[in-house]
């Protein structure tokens, strides 16, 4: 009976954990996303500028006891945005279409999951990571992210993957 009853508490703890990651993606997500399009008002290099400065400092804004939230892609811009060994075999299974799930969970550890989230291209992104990028973006890019390979996508392609931490007990 015991075991029981703490198999049912640590499937809360991990739901409530699980959810917790969720809505940090979700309000690093809309954050990012109100802070670019505020930027793309005055010119997508602006973008630029306030990805570079901002993009960061926002995701970390959101981490809490116990969870983490970052931004990777395969094709990444920023060199800190690297896939992480666990997150390998996920990426892999959502770049080779055999995951079509909104988000997956996967076991870290013992007392640690993650979860990964793909990141979908929109129109408005396609200034900065598309296939025409016009010649002053190019060059601010190219400035700040000498070793850039987020550019070539097309609307609806995923271009990364959100990604959170939370503990498990």
């Amino acid at each position: 009976m015991k075991k029981i009853i703490f198999l049912v508490l640590l499937s809360f703890s991990t739901l409530a954990g699980q959810k917790e990651a969720l809505e940090a993606i979700q309000k690093t997500a809309m954050a990012l996303k109100k802070e670019l399009q505020s930027a793309m008002k005055v010119s997508p290099v602006n973008a630029i500028e306030v990805c570079n400065t901002k993009a960061m400092p926002i995701t970390k804004k959101y981490h809490s006891k116990g969870i983490e939230v970052g931004r990777v892609s395969l094709k990444n811009r920023n060199p800190d945005n690297t896939v992480k060994d666990w997150m390998k075999e996920t990426i892999d299974a959502y770049e080779s279409g055999s995951n079509k799930k909104g988000y997956s969970v996967v076991r870290i550890s013992n007392n640690q999951s993650g979860i990964i989230k793909p990141i979908k291209t929109m129109p408005l992104c396609l200034n900065c990571h598309g296939s025409n990028i016009k010649p002053e973006v190019s060059a601010r890019i190219n400035k700040l992210y000498p070793a850039d390979k987020a550019t070539g996508y097309k609307t609806g392609d995923t271009r990364g993957y959100f990604w959170a931490t939370f503990k498990t007990k």
